[in-house]
């Protein structure tokens, strides 16, 4: 199985003046490549009113 976690920053920052960041995840298909997972990520990322910080394709493999 595969997902992208999209990571966007807020553009507040909490009381200890670090970024306020908020996290999603979107599970894709097995045949996703990196390429693609980018273009889901920004193609989401426009959709929202907040900055795209950063990124990932996850792969799990289940071991038991």
């Amino acid at each position: 199985m595969k997902q992208v976690r999209i990571v966007y920053n807020t553009g507040q920052l909490s009381e200890t003046g670090t970024p306020v960041l908020r996290r999603n995840v979107i599970d894709v298909e097995d045949s996703v490549a990196e390429q693609t997972a980018s273009q889901i990520a920004q193609v989401i990322g426009a959709l929202t009113e907040y900055t795209l910080q950063e990124a990932h394709l996850i792969t799990t493999t289940q071991v038991f």
